[in-house]
């Protein structure tokens, strides 16, 4: 196949570490700019999950030059938003708007970063919308059962809570624990500057070298994570007694990003429960009419990932859709998928690909994550032939080392009273409630 359009990255190393790639997308005059650091939730302290993300959207509500509203207004108008967040490995922060306001994105975006105020207030404005959200979340099931199963299979590691915190570590946080995850890892040696637009490569690469070379810091470097373990099966119960359907999870430590596996991984996972005419599907909403959604995923990430199920199902039918879900898994790993499935999975994937790549906001996360993750370019421009190299038995050695099998987490989220028992069959059951699991 022909390789997918690219664009060529100029990209340059400061004598401060930080890190800067420009992509040159001519003929829209739009520009995407990302400053992305590879600190995450993981290095939330104990006692203190949630740290990381309160301390990337706190600054974002003011600098040392600009309080809050003024950053807002300054923002506006540019017809952007200023966006900022974290995941497990990284922080991140990110606009766009028309190419001929690129000197002042680029002031504004790195200022934020390297010169944030944290205003208390603001800090405390932003910890009890947190905390809000949190008690919404107690009324969604589906997400309950998520943040229940990232615990049940991680555990203590340091991916084993959501990036957005837990209620009980929120309420301890203040403007003093964000400035100090700022001053310990914030720093220009975690930095890379990403822009994406129809801008020239070799004025934006001075514009960034002269904004981002000025940034001193004692930041730590971040330590090496040990690979999160896979554990005995287990089953935990969220009790909600007034629902009607469980929702129903399947997890175990899985594989991380930079994995040569990578490729294997995608393709068998959209075999068995990516797509929605895959093995999954067929089996649980089609032939038995339990469900009318289902799906699998590997979730990747820098020392480790996780491969995990999803759906959802009556009550009285939890037990068994597990069983099926089990069972074709195992069936997988035995005999990897058929050649239908694995030439339907392959076309799906390589032609939904370029679809990901279409904007420069995407093509900006997608550097990004290139340089979080150290991958080559060639991953992108190379996708289609190299889905279509995956073979039935890349497919199955994958299975047989990453589906869950003996072991395999199990987290529902319904009534105890009803799953309790009917669940015991898959492992030792300990029952939560919906506050402990969020």
């Amino acid at each position: 196949m022909r390789p997918l359009p690219f664009p060529l990255l100029a990209e340059e190393r400061l004598d401060n570490s930080a890190a800067l790639v420009v992509a040159r997308r001519p003929g829209i005059p739009l520009v995407a700019v990302r400053l992305v650091l590879s600190v995450g939730a993981a290095l939330d302290p104990a006692g203190g999950h949630g740290t990381a993300h309160l301390t990337a959207i706190s600054c974002r509500r003011g600098t040392r030059r600009l309080g809050g509203l003024a950053l807002d207004r300054a923002v506006e108008s540019l017809g952007s938003e200023l966006g900022s967040g974290s995941d497990e490995d990284a922080s991140f922060f990110g606009l766009s708007a028309p190419s001929e306001h690129l000197p002042r994105l680029l002031q504004l975006v790195t200022q934020v970063v390297t010169e944030p105020a944290f205003p208390a207030g603001e800090v405390e404005r932003l910890r009890r919308r947190e905390l809000a959200g949190l008690r919404h979340l107690l009324d969604e099931p589906g997400a309950v059962a998520d943040r229940a199963l990232l615990r049940t299979v991680h555990g203590d590691h340091p991916y084993g809570h959501p990036a957005d915190g837990t209620a009980a570590h929120l309420r301890r946080l203040s403007r003093a624990s964000v400035a100090a995850y700022h001053r310990r890892w914030y720093g220009p040696g975690v930095a890379t500057l990403v822009v994406v637009g129809d801008v020239p490569e070799a004025a934006t690469l001075a514009r960034g070298r002269r904004l981002l070379s000025r940034w001193r810091s004692a930041a730590d470097t971040p330590p090496l994570l040990t690979p999160p373990r896979r554990a005995p099966r287990r089953v935990v119960v969220v009790d909600r007694p007034d629902l009607t359907q469980t929702q129903v999870r399947i997890g175990v430590a899985a594989l991380p990003r930079r994995t040569p596996d990578y490729f294997a991984a995608t393709v068998a996972n959209a075999a068995f429960g990516g797509g929605f005419t895959s093995r999954l599907v067929q089996a649980i909403r089609v032939d038995r009419g339990l469900s009318y959604g289902v799906r699998s995923r590997f979730s990747m990430s820098r020392a480790g990932g996780m491969f995990y199920v999803s759906s959802f199902t009556r009550n009285d039918a939890a037990a068994e859709l597990l069983e099926v879900a089990f069972a074709e898994a195992r069936r997988f790993a035995d005999e990897g998928p058929t050649p239908e499935e694995l030439d339907r999975a392959r076309a799906w994937l390589a032609g939904t690909h370029p679809l990901s790549l279409e904007t420069h906001e995407q093509v900006a996360e997608r550097i990004a994550d290139l340089r979080l993750y150290g991958l080559e370019v060639a991953e992108v421009t190379g996708y289609a032939d190299r889905v279509q190299a995956v073979t039935a038995e890349d497919c199955r050695r994958v299975a047989r080392a990453h589906f869950p099998g003996d072991d395999g987490a199990v987290v529902a989220v319904g009534p105890a009273r009803l799953l309790q028992k009917s669940l015991a069959r898959f492992g030792p059951v300990e029952v939560l409630s919906p506050g402990r699991a969020v």
